[in-house]
């Protein structure tokens, strides 16, 4: 009997996927566990395994790839071999035993979904390469198998694709242009590029007057471009209007002195250890110490009830070009600063690249997020439902302060600015002080927490 494929529900609030990449072509041989295909949810790319095995046929009119598909509709089917698809006669739809691919396990299971991962990015023979960035490939129509990937143990990521693709584009124009050197100067001041000219006057020599043509021309045809809203951006516009909407949002700022932790992590450098902790690194294992002694902020509000979580899960937000994500580190207050380090690079890594799970991007109960290498002092972060608080922090910057009034005695010290945002349903304003009290306390004194 044929086995119905179709779209797996992959959380709780999914309604549906985009179809993003078949890994099994119509006609091949699944065995159960096998990746078939990839499915974009609201924020990650997921490998979907088979249940069962049997041959992969796909019917002529099932969704293509960058489709969206509702959750449940028809994507393929396994048959015996030698079987007939129903696809191929009327009516024996209902026959069918429907049966959806297997969606990943829960959270225990990822690093093991992480493991196949790898090996599928591999399966042509070529280097390891994300799901994601073959299919910017395909699109640009670069061939990566020649290509040194900058990700996890070599492996091709999208930035990847995208910079051998502008490279072959800078390259093709620069063999196909005959510009004047000043041509060339005026165009590299006006942004255009040698494939631009070498498309607009093809065989011909440019001169100043053709590249200044072509810039009055820009000027003349300026229109805003209109982009649509990618999913996730989607996504998290509707999430912050519902944060905005929905909370009652207060901002504190405080600025402490990072010297002592600056010096830290100039000393873990030095010892030259296979991992050093990121300032966001020793940022989590503060604030996880500080949430340990005022649960208060690690919690949310649900209906007529405030919910104190007793596991501190954070959430760290990453910058992605699909968009902003916040991974989560589980058990933060658990785990050693090394270990928390490791988890965080391998989290965050796998979120620029597209593979991170679904599951590791859900059961938060804090955030923080850092702006501090974009040389941001302090802003007022927008609470990342449904937790109750966020911590925003500035960058490290040298600073003249006084040591002692009385004495008259300044010092440079490494000043860092920090913003805690929470939702007053939740929290009041003196326990958020005093939350952020501690995790100031804590940068300026590591050995508070390193020996708890």
């Amino acid at each position: 009997m044929a086995i119905e494929i179709v779209m797996p529900k992959l959380g709780w609030t999914m309604e549906e996927g985009i179809l993003d990449e078949w890994i099994k072509q119509d006609g091949d041989e699944v065995q159960p566990g096998d990746i078939i295909f990839v499915v974009e949810s609201d924020k990650a790319l997921q490998e979907i395994e088979a249940f069962d095995g049997g041959i992969l046929r796909i019917s002529p009119d099932a969704p293509p790839v960058g489709s969206t598909v509702k959750i449940g509709e028809l994507l393929a089917y396994l048959v015996e071999p030698g079987e007939t698809p129903p696809f191929e006669h009327a009516g024996t739809r209902e026959a069918a035993q429907t049966v959806p691919a297997a969606a990943p396990e829960a959270s225990e299971a990822a690093p093991t979904a992480r493991g196949k991962n790898q090996v599928l990015s591999a399966r042509d023979g070529g280097p390891a390469i994300s799901p994601r960035a073959k299919r910017v490939a395909l699109e640009l129509g670069v061939n990566w198998a020649t290509l040194k990937g900058s990700g996890s143990s070599g492996r091709i990521i999208e930035r990847d694709i995208r910079a051998a693709a502008a490279q072959a584009a800078s390259t093709a124009g620069d063999l196909d242009i005959n510009i004047s050197p000043v041509a060339r100067r005026v165009a590299q001041e006006a942004g255009i590029s040698p494939a631009e000219l070498a498309t607009r006057f093809p065989g011909a020599r440019i001169t100043r007057a053709d590249v200044e043509k072509v810039v009055t021309q820009r000027g003349a045809d300026a229109a805003p471009e209109r982009q649509p809203l990618a999913r996730i951006r989607r996504l998290t516009r509707d999430r912050m209007v519902e944060s905005a909407r929905a909370t009652a949002p207060v901002t504190l700022t405080t600025e402490a002195d990072a010297s002592e932790l600056h010096q830290m992590r100039r000393n873990l450098r030095a010892d030259g250890g296979d991992i050093v902790p990121s300032y966001t690194d020793l940022l989590a294992k503060v604030v996880a110490a500080a949430l340990a002694e005022h649960p208060a902020l690690n919690a949310s509000i649900e209906g007529d009830e405030i919910l104190l979580h007793s596991a501190i899960n954070l959430c760290l937000a990453v910058d992605t070009e699909r968009g902003l994500l916040a991974p989560v580190i589980r058990q933060a207050d658990r785990l050693s600063l090394l270990e928390l380090a490791a988890i965080s690079a391998d989290l965050v890594e796998r979120t620029r690249d597209g593979n991170i799970a679904t599951e590791e991007l859900q059961g938060g109960t804090f955030t923080i997020t850092n702006l501090g290498m974009y040389d941001i002092d302090a802003f007022s972060p927008i609470i990342n439902l449904p937790q109750c608080a966020i911590l925003g922090v500035g960058r490290i910057v040298a600073r003249q302060v006084v040591l002692d009034a009385e004495a008259q005695r300044l010092a440079i010290r490494q000043m860092m600015s920090l913003s805690l945002s929470f939702d007053h349903r939740v929290v009041d304003g003196a326990p958020a002080a005093r939350f952020l009290q501690r995790v100031k306390q804590y940068i300026e004194t590591p050995y508070l927490w390193l020996v708890n």
